[in-house]
């Protein structure tokens, strides 16, 4: 990315260095013209990318932040290095040759990768049939639009590698050939050994075995059909089972088989034992019970009874957690005499095909619907953490937190996270890269001049200023929050005191068309079947830095040429056989170098090339022929404004 826009930069420099000396400027003339004029534009391109990477500083995620500065200041390296330097150094080698008399002369006739002529023509002819053009542009928005906002987030192994490479053919087999799918869990705090909790887990249990054909249909399941969620439940099930088959083990742990309550306070039910006539077995509604329960199995496991083979406590601390240290001979108290406080455990579940991250958020979804027993627990919201001891003040509301956790949980939650994030940063980049672009190109008036000209019409401008401050404040109060898009209203008034609308008005024109161009990108990925993911967020993001600099070096070479006096069609012409020529050089060798990358069997890389090539294609298009057309229809009404 800093290659392409270094090159891109020194392009324009030595084109118009060239272009100076054409015309008959001497060496150091021509290279301050290059510098002065081109390095004003390379200036605010720079600017304006690197206000668009910082905007991932908002971020919450600390891989955004780290690009979005290390992207900056690569930025701010090649505009010194390339955009400054390079012609600089260009001048010092011209100077060593004509010391030389090795000189020569720029030829008027050099033969370009396009005529010149060309070019010229599309600028020219854009701004002349500009009312079609929109219209065309219009229709090609209004049909990319619904496309772009059908975009759906999505990750799949074979977008990132081949599909005949070893990782990925080993994914589709374990895919394949094992169902049970990636194991997920669900923590949950609070107070555990309430028996609320654990018919909780039966009745989330029923809901998941519940659905429909309609329903997704991700979570792991036995041969019997039943969702797959192993969970506490089914532990103190097999400790009946272990405790009616054995009681010795039990025994040497504090139970009293001769006791109705078993000698630990639990209340029990009788069943009948084919050998030892009637036994007393802890029932699961009972706190004292599960204390006991709890304790027996995280100091000694479950035995092995009926077949089931023995689950080691280490095995079992993976559902069940205790700060408190168990006494091993009285499991349900702790080593110091009181009643242990259980206060987080897991369940177990398995997602089938996590890679496939469409899949996977419904799914997710539909898990946490099934989770209900456990919000009906809970005071506040189960996704919102509280303090675990607010859990042991009300026995109808055990439940502190329960969230769905686990690698393919985790993974998704990033990447969803991550694209969310890209996607907002990407739409704030073009409100910094507004203020940016209306800073640059800001009025050279005094502040009492400013004030005496909206004096005269304050209606005017009150109607102006509050407007824009509507529009930019609504884009940051829908990005960030309302004080932020208060403060930012509040500076875009201060700033159309101080800049001034025409400013403003140009800083618009120059983000408007990179932004149409981000919707047909979005279009396109659609149509080509692609969803939502790092990649093409990236993509979208990089076409902010790197188109908007486009469309900068024609807004700029067309101001100037203005300035000298030349009619809106001259100054056109002239911006397409010199800017646009540079223009076409640069994104020639950057779809050149994508496509080189799109040829990769790398999924990532492919992906990657493919559709920053279509970028910088689009971006051409953009500053080629939107631009002028947005110049030809808005350009001398923005120039009639007072300020």
């Amino acid at each position: 990315l800093i290659l392409a826009l270094g090159i891109d930069d020194s392009l324009h420099a030595l084109h118009r260095y060239k272009e100076e000396r054409r015309n008959g400027k001497s060496l150091e003339k021509s290279a301050e013209i290059s510098v002065k004029r081109v390095g004003k534009a390379i200036l605010l391109t720079s600017m304006t990318t690197i206000v668009a990477f910082m905007a991932n500083l908002t971020s919450g995620i600390a891989a955004l932040r780290s690009f979005g500065v290390e992207a900056g200041f690569g930025v701010g390296a090649a505009f010194i290095l390339t955009g400054l330097w390079v012609p600089l150094v260009r001048l010092d080698v011209d100077l060593w040759l004509q010391e030389k008399n090795r000189l020569k002369e720029e030829s008027v006739d050099t033969l370009h990768m396009i005529p010149k002529e060309w070019l010229s023509n599309t600028t020219s002819k854009s701004s002349e049939y500009a009312p079609f053009v929109a219209l065309i542009i219009i229709f090609i928005s209004a049909l990319a639009t619904p496309l772009a906002l059908n975009l759906e987030g999505d990750f799949q192994i074979d977008d990132f590698l081949d599909d005949e490479s070893d990782f990925a053919v080993g994914v589709n087999l374990v895919n394949e050939r094992f169902r049970d799918g990636e194991p997920g869990y669900i923590l949950v705090e609070g107070d555990i050994a309430n028996p609320l909790v654990l018919s909780a887990i039966g009745q989330m249990r029923e809901n998941m075995n519940s659905h429909d054909e309609n329903d997704p249909d991700q979570i792991s399941r036995t041969p019997t059909g039943e969702v797959e969620l192993i969970a506490l439940d089914q532990i103190v099930t097999f400790i009946q089972a272990a405790m009616f088959a054995n009681l010795v083990p039990f025994e040497e742990s504090g139970w009293d088989r001769n006791l109705e309550d078993g000698g630990v306070g639990c209340q029990t039910t009788n069943l009948s034992h084919p050998i030892r006539g009637t036994i007393n077995i802890p029932i699961t509604e009972d706190r004292e019970c599960l204390n006991f329960i709890y304790g027996f199995i995280l100091t000694k496991g479950v035995p092995a009874a009926g077949g089931y083979p023995a689950l080691p406590v280490t095995i079992i601390s993976e559902y069940i957690h205790t700060d408190d240290e168990i006494d091993i001979e009285r499991p349900w108290l702790t080593t110091s005499g009181e009643v242990p406080k259980y206060t987080k455990m897991s369940m177990r579940f398995g997602l089938s095909n996590p890679e496939q991250f469409a899949l996977i958020e419904p799914a997710l979804k539909q898990l946490q619907r099934d989770m209900l027993p456990f919000q009906n627990l809970s005071l506040n919201p189960i996704s919102e953490r509280s303090s675990i001891e607010e859990g042991f003040n009300d026995e109808e509301y055990p439940i502190t937190w329960a969230i769905q956790t686990g690698d393919p949980v985790i993974r998704f939650v990033a990447a969803d996270s991550m694209q969310d994030e890209m996607q907002e940063t990407l739409l704030l980049g073009l409100v910094f890269c507004t203020f940016t672009l209306w800073w640059g190109f800001r009025n050279n008036l005094s502040l009492k001049n400013s004030f005496d000209i909206i004096k005269k019409d304050w209606v005017d401008f009150s109607i102006k200023s509050l407007s824009s401050a509507f529009l930019i404040g609504f884009i940051v109060y829908i990005l960030i929050g309302i004080k932020e898009a208060f403060l930012v209203g509040i500076l875009t008034i201060a700033l159309s005191i101080t800049w001034g609308f025409v400013a403003f008005g140009i800083a618009i024109m120059t983000t408007a068309p990179i932004f149409l161009v981000i919707i047909w990108l979005y279009a396109m990925i659609e149509i080509a079947g692609y969803g939502l993911n790092m990649v093409t967020v990236s993509i979208a993001a990089i076409s902010l830095g790197v188109g908007i600099d486009y469309v900068i070096h024609i807004i700029e070479r067309y101001k100037e040429e203005r300035e000298k006096g030349l009619d809106a069609q001259s100054a056109l012409k002239v911006v397409g056989g010199a800017s646009g020529l540079a223009l076409f050089g640069s994104a020639a060798s950057d779809i050149a170098g994508f496509a080189v990358i799109n040829q990769s069997e790398m999924g990532f890389f492919s992906t990657f090339g493919l559709f920053c090539a279509i970028m910088i294609g689009l971006s051409l298009i953009a500053s080629m022929i939107i631009t002028p057309a947005v110049l030809g229809l808005f350009y001398k009404k923005i120039e009639k404004l007072r300020f």
